[in-house]
């Protein structure tokens, strides 16, 4: 045999893989080492599963899983011979930890080496992205693979890796569930956080309550819950019964991944308080929460309102085997309690000043009932206002880093997930669908995040508190069209798998985003997964409409009467020559996959940058004689491509030789969260050969100066353009 299974200090291991070559890997996320070889192994009808240790259930499980992939049938094999894969586990190597593995793929057999037998699942998945992508499509099955001879020994950075989705304002059924966790643990994602109970659904079955999802999982005209997020009329809705839950949990721990259940309270609990009127305040407060729901909130001052939640997260704890329970915690709508007569009777009893002291106290008391369950709580970042908290509590950073660096200094475990980098309801583009509260949040952004930026704020003990990282998935605008659940979260999951998994120093943009494009775009093709292409980047410059080309297997495809490009239109690959540019529409492909349809943009004639952005409005003048050859109209419009803050502008001037010819005055806001009025209209009445020709913009950074953004003109007579282009 040529690869041994041998048992090695690690000490060893380590000097030896620091000379170790990393190209020739596409897998995501990225090994923390890697060596390529000189040759290949064939696997094949003929290739065979030797287990070197007790592995009978993982063993089963890892042979179904591989021969499934590949069509192959990948048998049990009780004697060693060539052409194996070889499970091996080896109490030896704690250096491994429980997820960590190594893959040695020589000549005649392929060795799997864990020390926890759970991380034969990631040595498995890694070895499949070592197959042509076409292996994850059952259409594509061959007789026989090569795979490339290399060594792997690999281990995540962070314990805590994961993904939430909320099925409250959308519902998603058992089988979307599974693929859903499928897509998670093919990228070593172990958490899946499931948000099953919101203002907007009651999800999950509780036997004591039946009402909870006979009337409060549905929304619709005649129902308890009014429609919204576009559910319509109709009668919309779903949950989840325990006997699919624990089927959704078996599911899950086969594929490494646990899930994290979360009871929303007190409150986000619009779906509780119109099945059972009882839990709410005496009061006839007509405040709202963030989001505008009335009466959402539980009483604290009613004591038989912990029964209740006492025995709904009993029936959770029974069903979810995760050490963890999330209770929510976020964004109350305290005005109500202020109003409540038991929930004075309760301040004054407590000598509380401040329904904030009351939050706290809410927090508290279901913490202890958590912890009486033998179980951990877990909560968003405002469980830590108003109190100390136990020390087995965690918290999920969702306001921001800082919300993080203030975790854990207070001795809270925490898992990072700001809104800014994390959240995958977020817009990608200012021409996408998606919340933008927290800005746009592209591919790259997501990439750019550090689970430890703040680091230099903390000690060493401090930063091992931060137990991981995770991403959410909000799901008020994910009702259309298909497939955009998938196109949200992938890939940007993909570049949170890479920060979660590999060391922060051993992670490049350019080289994820090459890994990405021409490896693992076509792993997610073939897994059936809609992800998300970036928009064409088209521009119409003297004359000629021109592209930036995408990398790898994506194409530009364009329709020149203004129509949605489809997978049979021309594909643009040379400059084309047209005085009628507005009238193209453009989209990205990949195979026959499509992005959202763009327009071509004039050519930008200036930038702002955050060197070139003032604090406070004052006029910044560009000179764009190169760009005008005629008297006219024009139009000024700002686009911005990155960055938070954004920009408002107040005034554009149009300067010839120095003289004031025309100005536009009004507010436009140039942000990730809003942009409007961003138009400004110019009159160039007289124009001769040589004139000096400039732009005034008063302008100032919106809140700071960290955006990127360009400056459009056109001729209003030629485009057709406007703000929402």
């Amino acid at each position: 045999m040529g690869c041994k299974v041998l048992k090695v200090l690690f000490v060893s291991v380590l000097l030896f893989f620091l000379s170790f070559d990393l190209s020739g890997v596409g897998i995501v996320p990225k090994p923390v080492y890697s060596q390529v070889k000189e040759g290949v192994i064939v696997v094949n009808s003929e290739t065979g599963i030797y287990v070197e240790n007790e592995l009978e259930e993982s063993a089963l499980f890892i042979q179904k899983l591989i021969s499934k992939t590949t069509g192959l049938p990948v048998e049990r094999i009780y004697q060693l011979q060539d052409n194996a894969i070889i499970l091996n586990l080896d109490n030896q190597r704690e250096d491994l930890g429980d997820e960590g593995y190594e893959i040695d793929i020589c000549s005649d057999n392929i060795v799997f080496t864990v020390y926890n037998e759970s991380a034969l699942f990631y040595a498995t998945q890694s070895f499949l992205q070592l197959l042509p992508a076409e292996v994850y499509s059952s259409e594509s099955f061959k007789s026989e693979y090569e795979v490339t001879q290399l060594f792997i020994r690999d281990y995540p950075r962070f314990a805590w890796r994961g993904m939430m989705l909320d099925v409250s304002r959308q519902f998603f059924d058992v089988d979307f569930i599974k693929k859903y966790i499928d897509w998670l643990s093919a990228h070593k994602i172990n958490i899946f956080h499931w948000h099953l109970t919101d203002d907007e659904g009651w999800r999950i079955e509780i036997e004591k309550y039946p009402l909870l999802t006979e009337k409060g999982a549905w929304r619709g005209e005649n129902e308890v819950l009014p429609p919204a997020y576009g559910s319509g009329d109709e009668r919309y809705g779903g949950y989840y019964t325990q006997q699919e839950i624990r089927e959704i949990v078996e599911y899950a721990k086969k594929r490494n991944v646990s899930i994290l259940p979360e009871i929303d309270m007190p409150g986000h609990s619009r779906a509780v308080t119109v099945t059972y009127p009882e839990v709410l305040c005496l009061s006839n407060d007509t405040s709202t929460s963030v989001q505008g729901i009335p009466q959402n909130v539980w009483c604290a001052g009613r004591e038989e309102n912990f029964n209740m939640i006492t025995d709904i997260l009993q029936e959770t704890a029974d069903l979810f085997p995760f050490e963890y329970i999330h209770i929510g915690g976020d964004e109350v709508n305290m005005q109500i309690w202020e109003s409540c007569e038991r929930c004075a009777k309760l301040m004054e009893q407590e000598g509380f000043d401040d329904v904030k002291e009351l939050q706290s106290w809410f927090v508290r008391r279901v913490e202890a009932i958590v912890e009486g369950m033998d179980k951990k709580m877990i909560g968003w970042n405002e469980i830590m206002d108003g109190g100390d908290l136990g020390e087995n509590t965690a918290v999920i950073a969702w306001q921001g880093s800082d919300y993080g660096v203030r975790g854990v200094k207070e001795g809270y475990d925490v898992i990072m997930a700001p809104a800014q980098y994390l959240y995958f309801d977020m817009a990608q583009s200012p021409d996408e669908q998606g919340h933008s509260w927290a800005g746009k949040v592209p591919l790259e952004r997501v990439y750019q995040f550090d689970p430890h930026m703040p680091e230099e704020e903390l000690t060493r003990f401090e930063i091992d508190n931060i137990m991981g990282v995770q991403a959410a998935l909000w799901s008020e605008y994910l009702d259309s069209p298909d497939g955009i659940a998938e196109y949200q979260t992938y890939p940007r999951l993909s570049a949170l798998a890479e920060l979660a998994w590999t060391p922060q120093d051993m992670r490049d943009w350019d080289e994820f985003y090459e890994r990405l494009t021409f490896n693992h775009l076509e792993r997610l093709y073939n897994m059936g997964i809609s992800f998300r292409l970036p928009p064409p980047d088209v521009i119409y410059s003297d004359g000629y409409i021109k592209a930036v080309q995408p990398f790898g297997e994506k194409v530009i495809r364009y329709d020149e009467s203004g129509n949605t490009p489809t997978f049979e239109s021309p594909v643009l690959n040379k400059p084309i020559k047209t005085d009628r540019a507005d009238s193209f529409r453009f989209r990205t492909f990949y195979r026959s996959q499509g992005s959202i349809t763009m327009p071509a943009f004039p050519y930008p004639v200036a930038e702002w940058n955050p060197e070139t952005t003032p604090l406070n409005y004052e006029e910044v003048v560009y000179d764009i004689s190169d760009f005008i050859d005629m008297a006219g109209d024009y139009n000024v419009m700002f686009r911005l491509r990155s960055g938070r803050n954004g920009l408002l502008v107040r005034k554009v001037s149009l300067y010839v030789n120095g003289d004031l010819v025309d100005e536009d005055i009004h507010d436009g806001v140039m942000a990730a969260g809003r942009t409007s009025n961003n138009i400004y209209s110019l009159a160039l009445e007289n124009f001769s050969k040589g004139d000096k020709i400039k732009l005034g913009i008063e302008m100032q950074g919106r809140w700071g100066v960290d955006t990127f953004g360009d400056i459009l003109l056109y001729n209003s007579a030629k485009w057709q353009l406007n703000s929402d282009d």
